[in-house]
C-alpha cells in the first residue's frame, strides 16, 4: 500500500509536465492546425539552456528558468515567422519542415554539446515527506511550477482579450478575421506559448534527469499519448490525458515494469484511435 500510494503521489507531480509538453502541442494544433514534430527539440534547448546557464555561467538554478522562459519567446516568434507563417494551411508541408526543424536543432545540439550525458546540480538539497511517499525537492518544484503555469494558461484563453482571439481563430478563422482578429498575431502568440512551455518544462527536469542532445524524443512521444488519449485540440483533455499517462506510466512502473506499461499504454492508444480519433474529451 506503502508503494502504490508513492507512485500515485510521483505521478501526479510527473503528470504536470507532460501537461506543460503537451498543451504546447495541443494548443499549435487546435489552434493553428500545425502538428510541430520539433517540440521535443525545444523541451531539449530549455535542459541545455538551463545547464549552461548554471554550470558553465553560474547563474543561479531559478533565475535561469525565467532567462530559459524569456529567450523562447522570440525563439518562437522567429519558427513562427519564418517557418510556420508562410506555410500555414498546407499540412504536409508543415509537418516535413517541423521535422527538418527537429533535426537542425538536434544536430546543432550535438555539436556544441558534444556526446556525453550531463546533469544541472539540483537547488534543493533535503527531501519532502508527504503521507507514505518521499518526494525531492526538485521534483515537488517541478510539479508546483507546471500547475501555475497550467492555471495562468487556462486564465489566458479563458478570461482575456488574447484567449477569446484564440478561441475565434479556432471555432471559424473567416468569421475571427470579419471582426478584427490577426490570425498572424494569433499565430505568433500561439508558437510562442507553446515554445515557452515546451522549454521551462526542458529546465525543470533538467536537475531530475541527465542532458544530453536527444532527451526531448521521450517527453515529445509522451506529449503525443497525452494529446491522443484526451484529445488533439483540446486543452481539458490536455489536462485529463496528463494525469492519466502520468499515473499509468509511474503506477504501471513500479508493478507491472516499464516495458509491459509502455506496450499496455500505446495498446490504449490504438484502441482510442480506433473506437475514439478524436480522443476520450476531445471534439471534431
Amino acid at each position: 500500500m506503502d508503494l502504490l500510494i508513492g507512485s500515485i503521489i510521483e505521478g501526479i507531480l510527473m503528470s504536470f509536465i507532460y501537461i506543460l509538453m503537451s498543451l504546447g502541442l495541443t494548443m499549435l494544433y487546435g489552434i493553428m492546425h500545425i502538428v510541430n514534430f520539433a517540440h521535443g527539440e525545444v523541451y531539449m534547448l530549455g535542459a541545455m539552456g538551463t545547464y549552461f546557464l548554471t554550470v558553465k555561467f553560474k547563474v543561479p538554478y531559478f533565475l535561469s528558468l525565467l532567462i530559459v522562459m524569456a529567450a523562447s519567446i522570440p525563439f518562437g516568434l522567429l519558427t513562427d515567422r519564418v517557418i510556420f507563417r508562410p506555410i500555414r494551411g498546407k499540412w504536409l508541408q508543415l509537418l516535413v519542415a517541423s521535422l527538418g526543424l527537429s533535426m537542425i536543432l538536434q544536430s546543432g545540439a550535438w555539436i556544441s554539446f558534444g556526446i556525453l550525458d550531463k546533469g544541472v546540480p539540483s537547488p534543493f538539497k533535503s527531501i519532502v515527506h508527504f503521507w507514505m511517499a518521499t518526494i525531492s525537492g526538485e521534483r515537488l518544484f517541478a510539479a508546483i511550477v507546471g500547475a501555475v503555469l497550467v492555471f495562468l494558461l487556462l486564465l489566458l484563453i479563458y478570461q482575456t482579450k488574447v484567449g477569446r482571439a484564440m478561441r475565434a481563430i479556432e471555432e471559424d478563422e473567416d468569421s475571427a478575421k470579419l471582426q478584427g482578429v490577426s490570425p498572424n498575431v494569433v499565430s505568433a502568440v500561439n508558437v510562442s506559448i507553446g515554445f515557452m512551455l515546451a522549454s521551462v518544462a526542458g529546465g525543470l527536469m533538467a536537475p531530475v534527469f541527465v542532458v544530453n542532445p536527444g532527451m526531448g524524443m521521450n517527453p515529445l512521444i509522451n506529449a503525443f499519448n497525452v494529446v491522443i488519449i484526451g484529445g488533439l485540440g483540446s486543452i481539458p483533455g490536455c489536462i485529463f490525458g496528463g494525469l492519466f499517462v502520468g499515473l499509468v506510466q509511474t503506477v504501471g512502473a513500479v508493478f507491472l515494469g516499464m516495458e509491459i506499461t509502455y506496450g499496455l499504454l500505446f495498446a490504449l492508444i490504438i484502441v482510442v484511435l480506433i473506437f475514439r480519433p478524436t480522443g476520450l474529451i476531445g471534439h471534431a
